[in-house]
């Protein structure tokens, strides 16, 4: 009797820790193959054989069957699959593969500027049903910045982005699913390569400008100080000098007996010279003049050159001084 208790707890106790099986996962690629994997939670320590149709080949990591890919059948009809080691435990599941259909991404993205001043990209599906059954999503972002989705509506291939600003940098992507119209999927492909439009610089060219403008007036008050303190360090070292030349006056033909002297220095202070007009003897009485007399202001003069008698008949002469 003891023998028999233990012989049965230890097959109650086998059967509970029996590692159960991992659980499969099916997915239909592009309605071209059924793949189906049970590496989810990780790739097992031992090998399964899997039961579907049948498996043409595994998929492996280190020597380790995690999935197959077998040819495709029909998304509408359940599909069962098994999944046993060393024939001693297995798991059966049925699958709705309607519901997981995973298409490839679009393909040929092309972008242009249109006449209407809008941005347009256009791109194709390639599927074995109708691009009516056949949704997308186009994500896009400007200058780096946070991506923005839209949906577009079954069977269309194109997406309008409004007046775009040639000033700024525009990367956009698609992907698509099987739609309502056809028995919607749960898996979105994946997202296609970015196509870029716009401005090639990787900062914001607004950015740039306002940035601009704000260091444009500090840049002139700056400039405008460094060439005033030029000047001023060039005055401060350079001598300027300033030379006076008092203007000659034009000799009257009739003045004679002039003497310049050759040794003639600009540099002295200017003499001032003023003319004066000989007064006769007789008219002495009616004239401001009380004598025949010149006077001239000597001041700072060094030379009188004094009036010949034989010069009286002359109406008015000259006194020069020399500086």
């Amino acid at each position: 009797t003891m023998l028999k208790r233990l012989l049965l707890l230890l097959c109650l106790t086998g059967h509970v820790f029996a590692k159960e099986p991992p659980d499969v996962e099916c997915l239909v690629v592009h309605l071209k193959y059924v793949h189906c994997s049970w590496n989810k939670q990780g790739t097992p320590e031992v090998n399964y054989t899997f039961y579907g149709w049948f498996c043409p080949s595994y998929l492996s990591e280190n020597n380790i069957n995690t999935g197959c890919n077998q040819p495709y059948g029909s998304r509408f009809n359940s599909f069962y699959t098994r999944l046993v080691h060393e024939n001693q435990s297995s798991k059966e599941k049925e699958h709705y593969l309607k519901e997981k259909v995973k298409l490839n991404p679009p393909t040929n993205l092309t972008v242009h500027y249109g006449s209407d001043s809008n941005l347009w990209l256009s791109w194709t599906q390639i599927s074995q049903i109708s691009s009516n059954c056949v949704e997308s999503e186009v994500r896009y972002r400007i200058n780096n910045r946070n991506w923005a989705s839209s949906r577009v509506s079954i069977g269309k291939q194109n997406y309008c982005l409004n007046l775009p600003s040639h000033s700024s940098l525009y990367e956009l992507q698609v992907r698509s699913r099987i739609g309502y119209a056809c028995g919607l999927s749960e898996f979105w492909s994946d997202w296609t390569e970015p196509v870029v439009w716009g401005s090639n610089n990787s900062t914001d060219p607004n950015k740039m400008n306002s940035s601009m403008s704000v260091w444009t007036p500090v840049l002139s008050v700056v400039g405008a100080f460094i060439l005033i303190v030029l000047v001023m360090m060039l005055l401060h070292n350079e001598r300027i000098r300033i030379i006076f030349i008092p203007v000659v006056p034009k000799p009257s033909p009739n003045l004679q007996n002039i003497e310049v002297s050759k040794g003639l220095n600009y540099n002295e202070r200017p003499c001032p010279v003023r003319e004066y007009c000989h007064v006769r003897q007789s008219d002495s009485e009616s004239s401001d003049c009380s004598t025949c007399s010149a006077t001239t202001d000597q001041t700072d003069c060094s030379v009188f050159i004094p009036v010949n008698e034989s010069d009286l008949s002359t109406p008015c002469s000259s006194s020069i001084s020399q500086f």
